[in-house]
């Protein structure tokens, strides 16, 4: 689709939202302005960005497009993990969905294999509890009680990972066993401490089909890649998603390495200060929704920060390529008045083979501490490294290196490789 008509499948998604929603009517004449007076990039700008607490005080009335409602045919339902407060309760057409994953998941070749003509891939998830839509925390449902109406089977693991027992972990190995999915859709941080268990228990993590694993709800550190690349073997295709609950989507990794934003099925601005940046800098993603009936969104302020490149990738997609930078509340704030993102301190953390797990956390006060769990092959030499290189990228901040045999999770669920309580806060 070429730009002027990506754009005019923006203005109509505008007129289709003012006169279908009553949310984003309000909330354009609150502005003074109507479809008819966004006729550029420039005039669409006017249009202030619309969030997650828009959504959550007017749902599902004031956003639901006219003529809908949850039951419609092919609604499908949806509720946030709450990684940045309270838990937003969504819901999208299930073709919307499926287009919006083809599109992503078409970036990469090693992926194609899942979508053989007339076959549906059986997807195993293993994530946060809170981002399934069954009780899978508890470990006492049977298989048949998560399993979704898509045909999605939720295994059990516990609210707090790293708490999670022994029983339930091979409950969880037994049930892929047993399932034979196509596909395994896991948090990275999730999915390598089901892959330490398995070592430590002699098992495998196979399938008699061809198992592809896309790793999506948080972060993907080099240490969660390292560990899962390591068991899962070069022949298992592992692929990075970038979603969101309510969208679905957003872009994935290609077979290259490199993660591509959907700019196809989505409309997307980065934007810093209320304005779009240049390439290779950083901004905030600003989503529109592109022909969504049920709850079309315009300029969604995503709260997820990257940068675009810029440049053509070399597996082909036309797709643009970005860097992922993190979350804005988790954002390192340093004295100086710079902002360090989790990607950066996931780069100098690196793969670091003599760790299994780690999380980085700036409390109130701006200090920082990283907390990590060693593995057997940990050397002094290797933590002065690491110290030296934290130094280095948050300096004149003072990073304090614990080693610990437990980290919790979040209040959500989810394990935040980076957090930052003056950022999560000041958001």
């Amino acid at each position: 689709m070429s730009d002027a008509a990506t754009f005019e499948a923006v203005r109509e998604e505008i007129t289709y939202a003012f006169h279908n929603t009553v949310f984003f009517r309000k909330h354009m004449e609150a502005s003074g302005l109507r479809p008819e007076d966004i006729r550029d990039p420039d005039d669409f700008r006017r249009i202030p960005p619309t969030s997650k607490v828009h959504y959550r005080r007017n749902y599902p009335a004031g956003v639901l497009a006219r003529g809908y409602t949850l039951n419609s045919p092919n609604v499908m339902r949806f509720q946030s993990s709450g990684t940045s407060g309270d838990r937003l309760n969504s819901a999208i057409m299930s073709y919307d969905l499926a287009r919006r994953q083809a599109t992503a998941l078409g970036v990469n070749r090693r992926f194609g294999a899942l979508w053989r003509p007339g076959s549906r891939p059986r997807i195993c998830r293993f994530a946060p509890p809170n981002c399934s839509d069954v009780e899978c925390a508890t470990g006492f449902s049977t298989m048949e009680d998560r399993i979704l109406p898509d045909g999605t089977l939720v295994l059990t693991v516990a609210h707090d990972l790293l708490a999670t027992p022994e029983w339930q972990i091979v409950k969880a190995l037994d049930e892929i066993e047993s399932y034979q999915p196509d596909l395994l859709v896991v948090d990275p941080t999730h999915f390598a401490f089901l892959t330490r268990w398995a070592r430590r228990l002699d098992r495998k993590i196979t399938s008699p089909r061809h198992l592809h694993t896309v790793c999506g709800y948080t972060l993907m550190t080099r240490v969660a890649r390292r560990q899962i690349e390591a068991f899962m073997g070069p022949d298992a295709p592992i692929g990075d998603m970038i979603g969101m609950s309510e969208l679905g989507y957003l872009g994935f990794e290609c077979d290259h390495g490199q993660r591509h934003i959907n700019d196809k099925d989505f409309y997307v601005e980065f934007v810093e200060g209320g304005k779009p940046v240049e390439n290779g800098r950083m901004g905030e993603l600003y989503v529109t929704t592109i022909d969504d009936g049920l709850i079309p969104r315009v300029r969604y302020a995503t709260g997820d920060y990257f940068t675009p490149v810029g440049e053509a990738c070399a597996c082909g997609s036309e797709l643009p390529v970005v860097r992922v930078e993190g979350r804005a509340t988790h954002m390192v704030r340093l004295p100086d008045g710079r902002v360090v993102t989790p990607a950066a301190v996931d780069a100098a953390v690196g793969t670091a083979p003599w760790l299994d797990i780690y999380k980085f956390e700036q409390d109130r006060t701006g200090a920082c501490t990283f907390r990590y769990i060693p593995n057997a092959a940990a050397r002094p030499d290797d933590v002065a490294a690491l110290e030296a290189r934290l130094a280095e990228t948050l300096s004149p901040q003072h990073v304090r290196l614990e080693a610990v045999d437990y980290i919790s999770a979040e209040r959500s669920g989810k394990f935040q490789p980076c957090v930052s309580h003056i950022s999560a806060e000041a958001v």
